[in-house]
């Protein structure tokens, strides 16, 4: 049995990633010492071990859990297509995808006491060996019942659905993504903000805006770009990252893009545009100086190059200034001036910059709070956090709070609850 599954695992084409996953080739290489004559037994056991070791590694509980997951977050033709929602147009992919998976399947599902037993047979004649190989931790202790095995090997629709609802690849396993602009690549946010829209208190409006424009372009309608401006911590990212959240179960996924390196947005755009999910690219805290020229990358991608910016792209940005691009008395020089280094046409330049903010098809603005707001906010994050605190204690309290720091915002409510949780918690405020 062992013998035949080394020969087909040969055969694996679509999944092929999997036989350069590390536990699945110490796997294989396990199977193929026990078939080499010479082959010795410390070699036998380091690499049966090191599959061990690598679950451990991962905090897997079996080898077939491990095979399991990776399969699930493999990027091949056939997750590709079945994230797209075209797999049913190649029958090809869909037959060989079938051979693979029974393959994998049976390869997840060899027991633990079968291979020990070749051991053995293999070292019959070494009693230490023996005594060895009977001690060696069982890294595939599971049910292995008719139920469980059809689960896996005979997943194909299931496993289908599954790329189709939650992406291939790095895309199904994670919702916010960071541009790396020196390497050129995505990096998963192994611990995102699990901000929900519910704990965005008088934002009402603004939400009702940025959940239609969100759900428009996940129905396949084209859709605007965003500005989410307003004053410092009244929860213009937070609203960005929470519609994130809201939607990742409908194939939306976050990347922040670093002002730096908005000039790469192309490569990037160029990368998503074949996949079947849906993207909003998220630069936060957007604005430049007077003399930077990147704005006019940003605006080539607002507005359309020669190259159309995907249907399954968004850009969603927040900014504390309604004018983008910085702009300096000096700018006006020019507007009247003998000087004849100075732009003839300097009012056109001036307005050029000033108006990269309307270029964004939606603009959603975000006040401080008054007085009153700001308490209620207050108010509904000690409810959120069943604080047992006196509603006038926690008023007053949060007034002095705000003075003594950065001013009434949401941003500055939540930063007091967090301190009156602590000292309710361990009683140093008493």
């Amino acid at each position: 049995m062992l013998k035949k599954l080394l020969l087909e695992t040969a055969t694996i084409c679509i999944y092929r990633n999997l036989l350069e996953d590390e536990a699945v080739k110490s796997f294989i290489n396990l199977l193929r010492m026990l078939e080499t004559p010479d082959c010795t037994i410390d070699r036998v056991l380091n690499s049966y071990c090191s599959v061990y070791h690598i679950l451990l590694e991962n905090n897997t509980p079996s080898f077939y859990e491990y095979v399991k997951n990776a399969v699930l977050r493999d990027e091949n033709s056939f997750s590709l297509a079945c994230e797209k929602g075209i797999i049913e147009d190649n029958e090809t992919i869909k037959e060989q995808a079938k051979r693979d998976l029974a393959v994998i399947g049976s390869m997840a599902l060899v027991k633990c006491e079968d291979i020990k037993e070749r051991m053995k047979d293999k070292f019959s004649e070494n009693r230490e060996a023996v005594e060895v190989i009977s001690g060696l931790p069982d890294w595939n202790a599971m049910r292995t019942n008719e139920e469980e095995r059809i689960s896996f090997e005979y997943c194909y629709e299931s496993l289908a659905s599954w790329y189709r609802k939650n992406g291939a690849g790095v895309f199904s396993q994670h919702s916010f993504f960071t541009w790396d602009g020196h390497k050129k690549e995505l990096v998963p946010v192994k611990n995102p903000d699990p901000v929900t829209l519910d704990r965005l208190y008088l934002l009402d409006s603004q939400k009702e805006t940025a959940i239609r424009n969100t759900e428009i372009f996940l129905s396949g309608i084209e859709a605007n770009n965003i500005l989410f401006y307003g004053d410092r911590g009244t929860g213009k990212s937070s609203m960005v990252k929470a519609i994130a959240n809201k939607y990742y179960d409908r194939g939306l996924r976050l990347i922040e893009v670093p002002k730096e390196h908005l000039d790469q947005i192309p490569v990037i755009t160029s990368r998503l545009s074949g996949r079947g999910l849906k993207f909003i690219l998220f630069i936060d805290d957007l604005a430049f100086e007077n003399n930077e020229e990147k704005y006019t990358a940003l605006k080539a991608v607002l507005e359309g190059g020669i190259e159309h910016k995907p249907s399954n792209i968004l850009l969603y940005a927040t900014s504390n200034r309604r004018h983008l691009v910085k702009e300096k008395f000096s700018d006006r020089i020019g507007l009247s001036s003998d000087n004849p280094d100075d732009e003839v046409r300097a009012r056109d330049s001036m307005q050029e910059k000033l108006s990269l903010a309307d270029r964004f098809g939606i603009t959603i603005v975000f006040s401080s709070p008054l007085k009153n707001e700001y308490l209620e906010i207050v108010q509904k994050m000690a409810e959120e956090e069943n604080l047992g605190i006196e509603l006038a204690v926690l008023n007053r309290k949060a007034m002095q709070w705000e003075m003594m720091y950065n001013g009434m915002s949401p941003r500055t409510a939540r930063q007091f609850i967090n301190w009156i949780k602590a000292e309710e918690k361990y009683g140093f405020g008493n």
